[in-house]
């Protein structure tokens, strides 16, 4: 595995869990400057399943990819689905920040 792949995946861990760390924390209404940086009142329109598959689901297995991919030590198919999901997470991100 290269090093630019190794610090790919350490990223996506880190960005993975303190994103997760804020949603949950969002989710409880605990305010701090976690979860209260870079969000767009009202929080959403949209149904409490969507934001739930959004965040939680998306997150999580980023985690459980990156974790299996640095213990296989191969980034092969897996590691590239990790940079696709990063995509659309970012791109699922711009466009509500932009948009709606």
């Amino acid at each position: 595995m290269k090093n630019w792949q190794k610090y790919w995946l350490y990223f996506i861990i880190f960005y993975s869990i303190l994103h997760l760390t804020r949603d949950i924390f969002q989710d409880l209404g605990i305010k701090n400057i976690l979860s209260t940086v870079l969000v767009k009142y009202p929080y959403s329109k949209s149904s409490i399943y969507w934001q739930v598959f959004n965040t939680y689901v998306f997150e999580i297995s980023e985690i459980v990819l990156s974790i299996i991919i640095l213990k296989r030590n191969k980034f092969d198919r897996l590691g590239y689905s990790t940079i696709i999901i990063a995509l659309i997470i970012f791109l699922a991100w711009l466009c509500f920040w932009l948009f709606l």
